[in-house]
């Protein structure tokens, strides 16, 4: 546990009125992580903040506190945005917890991470952006955000059979829900969430789970999409479930270095995630790296923690520990 009493400014995303289910559980995360710093013995302020960057600028030197809690997770419901406030703590030299603003651009813009993966020698399957489809596009495509997290406007559709009918899900996935689309080969196999914390200076590993798909039909695509995360009453939300059992020591492994290799590739700090899918003959590809995993009791980061003898003030303890150190 944290020795010393800080002052720490827990900071999140204003939410509009209209926020969807994945953006209002980011208050749950600021309601749990205020709360386990406070028994740790901490001062805890919160801030909301959006894109007037001056005005929390002017609240932060007000405040100054030992540490600022980093939860936010897009500006004004743009995640292309989420690092302009790290922008605004580097600038003004204040602690923070988690990584830094390049980091944070990198991993968030999912094309720029491919090619980052790709120049460190890190498997991530291939892709193509709008206009741009292979001549020879036969194999099965995934269409996702270029931007957004939390498997925003992702469900079935999004599988598809031929690169000419990826090219028309983004258009009707942009149409639908504004943004940038881009389409990914889809690895058929496990897939996995690797949460890695940073304890005493040091990346670890936390046990390993794989999402598990119960009760699929054979023609439904094996994905985690918006639905199975975020909408209690769909079929998919109770169907999919972690299995921390199902990873042999070898899959262990090689999931653990991949993780640790993205870790040291992108500069992370304090604490991330990193998913992925196992192919047949056993090789992880790295779908995403997420350098700002929700922190909720009922997330996927917590989870791992809990097999690992961690509760969620001890993972928040770790947090803010690598960020003031």
């Amino acid at each position: 546990m944290s020795k010393s009493r800080l002052s720490v400014l827990v900071l999140h995303e204003a939410l509009a009125a209209d926020a969807r289910p994945d953006e209002l559980d980011a208050l749950v995360q600021v309601r749990e992580v205020r709360a386990a710093l406070a028994s740790l013995g901490h001062d805890v302020d919160t801030l909301a903040t959006n894109l007037d960057l001056e005005s929390l600028r002017s609240a932060i030197a007000a405040r100054r506190p030992d540490c600022v809690f980093n939860l936010v997770e897009s500006l004004a419901g743009e995640g292309r945005l989420v690092h302009l406030v790290l922008s605004v703590l580097e600038a003004a030299s204040q602690r923070f917890t988690g990584s830094g603003a390049d980091a944070m651009l990198l991993s968030s813009h999912k094309l720029l991470a491919k090619k980052w993966l790709r120049l460190h020698g890190i498997a991530t399957p291939d892709w193509f952006e709008p206009g741009a489809a292979p001549q020879s596009g036969k194999g099965r495509w995934i269409v996702k955000s270029v931007w957004e997290h939390a498997s925003f406007g992702l469900d079935d559709g999004c599988v598809v059979d031929s690169a000419e009918a990826a090219e028309a899900r983004i258009r009707h996935s942009a149409g639908l829900h504004g943004g940038d689309w881009f389409a990914e080969s889809f690895v058929d196999g496990r897939e996995f969430n690797v949460a890695v914390l940073e304890i005493n200076g040091r990346p670890e590993v936390l046990p390993i789970a794989e999402m598990t798909f119960v009760g699929y039909p054979d023609d439904k695509p094996r994905i985690v999409g918006y639905a199975a995360k975020w909408d209690a009453a769909a079929p998919e939300y109770h169907a999919t479930q972690r299995d921390f059992e199902s990873v042999s020591e070898r899959d262990r492994k090689r999931l653990a270095n991949a993780a640790l290799d993205c870790w040291n590739a992108f500069g992370l700090a304090g604490y991330a995630r990193v998913d992925f899918r196992m192919d047949a003959e056993g090789v992880p590809w790295v779908l995403e790296v997420n350098a700002n995993p929700c922190l909720s009791a009922d997330a996927g980061f917590v989870a791992a923690a809990a097999e690992a003898g961690l509760p969620q003030v001890d993972i928040v303890d770790a947090v803010l520990r690598a960020g003031v150190e």
